[in-house]
């Protein structure tokens, strides 16, 4: 069985994509990819280790699957899971809000009474506010498709490293 699910909720297809990245790093035989909008209780339940992804969309709100989800996301049991978040933003077009998704997310696992781990550091972004800092580093991996996609691949795999996969 494999061990680790990899969560994502992705209009547009970037934060799929990253799901992709991840698991490809990580490996196909140790983890799985589930859109979140396929998705019930149960599939979160049977791995020990999580991986959520989440966009931001509009003016700061949560990517339209993860916002539908969240009724049935509350009664999640999240003893004993090690969980991990990434989030995908526009840091140039958006520098207000940008991954506010994921700190909304967050907060919303705070409440589940679960504590992500992967913080990510803010340096090499440009952006004004973000619901996703806390503390002087984003509450997860934060990557922005659209400005520095160069800078995916390496973020991906020093923030797994870290998280000792």
């Amino acid at each position: 069985m494999k061990q680790i699910g990899i969560f994502f909720g992705s209009s547009t297809g970037d934060t799929e994509k990253v799901a992709t990245l991840i698991r490809d790093k990580i490996g196909t035989d140790m983890a799985a990819i589930h859109d979140i909008y396929e998705s019930c209780v149960d599939d979160l339940g049977q791995y020990p280790i999580l991986i959520l992804g989440i966009s931001t969309w509009g003016l700061g709100e949560m990517q339209e699957d993860w916002y539908q989800f969240l009724p049935r996301f509350r009664s999640v049991d999240f003893t004993g899971k090690k969980v991990a978040l990434y989030g995908v933003g526009d840091q140039e077009s958006y520098p207000d809000t940008f991954a506010d998704g994921l700190g909304l997310l967050y907060d919303q696992l705070h409440k589940n009474n679960c504590k992500p781990v992967g913080k990510w550091p803010v340096d090499g972004y440009q952006f004004q506010h973000s619901r996703a800092e806390r503390n002087g580093q984003f509450v997860g991996l934060v990557l922005d498709e659209r400005n520095q996609p160069e800078l995916t691949a390496e973020r991906i795999n020093t923030w797994l490293n870290s998280l000792g996969f």
